[in-house]
């Protein structure tokens, strides 16, 4: 008996380790995402309901004063506006000119290499960086768009010349990860699949739009959704290139987040429009799930 006790008790304990070997291989990731994301989420949340003082400790609980506050400023409800605005025109022109470059890479040729590095050349240029080479591209007076085309545009003076001018600097430099997603997917496409419609006579058109976008539309629905949430929380372009100007036309609701928890020192009103532009972009995101049925083919 004794040695069969002792039999069992390794095997039980051997199987409580190996319940536990997955945890232990899991806390340094859930203790890092806790401390760098959802603590601060938290805290956002809950700060968001006080009245705080200007290193932003909470001092005084105000309930949802901050959200009346944000929502009867007409520069919140711009923000918003300009941010539906950005969003609605980045994103599907980033994913449509990623495809088309995709499309175009995909092509056997002696310098394809060529292509590929130089669309995804906007990842290795940081945001910051890139939007000061547009500044300077962009220039009334000493750049080279306006020299080239022979135009006379004030690009950051007119309230649509402005937010035109940051989403075209969005656009660039969300081209690299997106043809790189998008190269990979039209390189999944069966040579044979391609091969046997071309025997049919099957224009490149319908080839693009039948063969090519429904076997990509897994990849390209991730691009939408991630697209989207970037662009709702866009705020770099418009601190180089705008500051949000000029009569607030570029301003944008992480911005305006910014501006309120740093020029002005109101962390509580600040929090409270991080709330509502983490809800915003959630909800368009769940919107966008619920046609992923209807448009998106796994077989």
């Amino acid at each position: 008996m004794k040695d069969g006790g002792s039999k069992v008790f390794p095997a039980k304990k051997q199987r409580r380790e190996n319940k536990l070997t997955p945890y232990l291989f899991l806390l340094p990731t859930i203790l890092l995402m806790g401390t760098f994301i959802y603590y601060p989420f938290v805290k956002t949340i809950g700060t968001s309901f006080f009245l705080t003082n200007a290193t932003g400790k909470a001092v005084e609980f105000t309930g949802l004063e901050n959200y009346q506050k944000i929502f009867s400023d007409s520069l919140f409800i711009q923000s918003i506006k300009n941010t539906f605005i950005y969003a609605l025109i980045q994103v599907p022109v980033t994913i449509v000119l990623a495809f088309l470059m995709a499309m175009a890479a995909n092509k056997k040729r002696k310098a394809s290499w060529f292509y590929e590095l130089t669309f995804a050349f906007p990842m290795a240029v940081s945001m910051s960086v890139a939007a000061l080479i547009f500044k300077l591209m962009l220039n009334p007076q000493i750049g080279i768009v306006n020299h080239i085309f022979e135009l006379d545009v004030q690009w950051f003076n007119g309230e649509k010349t402005a937010l035109l001018s940051v989403i075209i600097l969005g656009v660039w430099l969300g081209l690299g990860m997106d043809f790189l997603y998008l190269l990979s997917a039209v390189r999944s496409v069966p040579d044979d699949l391609i091969e046997a419609a071309r025997i049919d006579g099957c224009p490149n058109w319908k080839l693009m739009f039948k063969i090519y976008l429904p076997i990509m539309s897994p990849t390209v629905f991730y691009l939408i959704c991630t697209n989207l949430a970037t662009a709702m929380m866009m705020s770099g372009p418009v601190m180089v290139l705008t500051k949000g100007g000029p009569n607030n036309s570029t301003s944008t609701i992480i911005y305006y987040m910014y501006r309120k928890a740093f020029e002005i020192y109101n962390y509580g009103q600040s929090y409270a429009a991080a709330v509502v532009g983490f809800v915003i972009a959630f909800v368009i995101i769940l919107i966008s799930f619920k046609f992923e049925k209807k448009g998106v083919t796994y077989d």
